[in-house]
């Protein structure tokens, strides 16, 4: 019996061709889907996920720890000077110690440190060491005033950063900023010789007038009687102090205590006294020993700033 066909069509050759073509396509079309769609469904979303294909397992998504970015360390702001220790105004005889010249070399290094914050450092400006001993104070305690080198009678050169009264307003400004800028946390200024500039009116009006601008302000050393700062401190609006006894203008130790005992006696009499010594080894050793006894005796060691409102009461 002959079999039946259901389908009763016969294709021709184009129809043939056409089919062939259109599969081919498909073909085509199928393997560049794959290739270049599919994959990207298997890409991981995040970089801590990984998937691993081992022969025909399944795939398997594994966690991995995100890797730990050490922070940045914070910059570190500057340490605050230390705090000095509660002062009330008393009726007790005051005292205040600067020590001049210092910012040429450390040679006593040690022994100033020794004397914590019961000095004040006048450091000279724009030397090897003006920078560090400006900021030995945030170690010590000890307060900073700018040593500021003026013109002098004497046939000396007063050092680096030098005022004259030859200068233009605009060339003081400019070297006495310089000067300040060479000695980290100042809080005032004093004279370095200047047996002349201390007499010249229109130099310490511009001077003391920016030092008003700058709140800091002005310890005469008072190298000459002649000296004109006090008048126009009062001019200008500035806090002026005056130098009472130099303990050292003869550098033996003995001269030194005789004049400790000298500055004893201008404190009672007058209820304070600022005294003046230099950076020096005999000094150092002498006030190391004399602080002590100073404070027993009853006398108060204060800084500028301090003796600045005891002269204004």
């Amino acid at each position: 019996m002959a079999r039946r066909k259901f389908i009763k069509f016969k294709l021709n050759r184009k129809q043939k061709r056409t089919i062939i073509v259109s599969l081919s396509f498909l073909l085509c079309a199928g393997g560049l889907f794959w290739l270049l769609v599919r994959p990207a469904q298997f890409k991981p979303t995040h970089p801590s996920v990984r998937k691993t294909i081992v022969s025909n397992r399944p795939v398997v998504a594994q966690t991995v720890a995100p890797r730990r970015v050490a922070p940045r360390p914070l910059p570190v702001p500057p340490s605050p000077l230390p705090a000095r220790k509660p002062w009330r105004l008393s009726k007790t005889p005051k005292i205040t110690i600067v020590i001049d010249d210092i910012g040429n070399n450390n040679q006593f290094n040690n022994q100033l440190k020794a004397l914590g914050d019961k000095v004040t450092y006048a450091v000279l400006p724009l030397l090897p060491y003006s920078r560090y001993y400006g900021n030995l104070c945030r170690t010590t305690g000890a307060e900073v005033i700018l040593h500021l080198p003026l013109d002098t009678t004497l046939d000396k050169i007063p050092g680096r950063g030098l005022i004259v009264g030859t200068m233009s307003p605009a060339d003081i400004l400019d070297m006495l900023a310089r000067d300040l800028d060479s000695v980290p946390n100042h809080v005032g200024v004093n004279n370095h010789m200047g047996s002349r500039g201390t007499t010249d009116t229109e130099m310490m009006t511009i001077i003391l007038s920016e030092l008003k601008r700058r709140s800091l302000f002005f310890l005469d050393s008072y190298t000459t009687k002649e000296s004109v700062v006090p008048a126009v401190g009062r001019a200008v609006g500035l806090p002026i102090l005056a130098r009472g006894v130099f303990l050292d203008n003869e550098d033996s130790k003995s001269a030194i205590r005789a004049q400790l005992n000298h500055l004893r006696a201008v404190a009672r009499e007058k209820g304070n006294a600022i005294a003046i010594g230099h950076y020096r080894g005999n000094t150092l050793e002498v006030l190391a020993d004399e602080i002590p006894r100073l404070e027993q005796e009853g006398f108060e060691i204060i800084d500028l700033r301090e003796m600045l409102l005891v002269q204004r009461d």
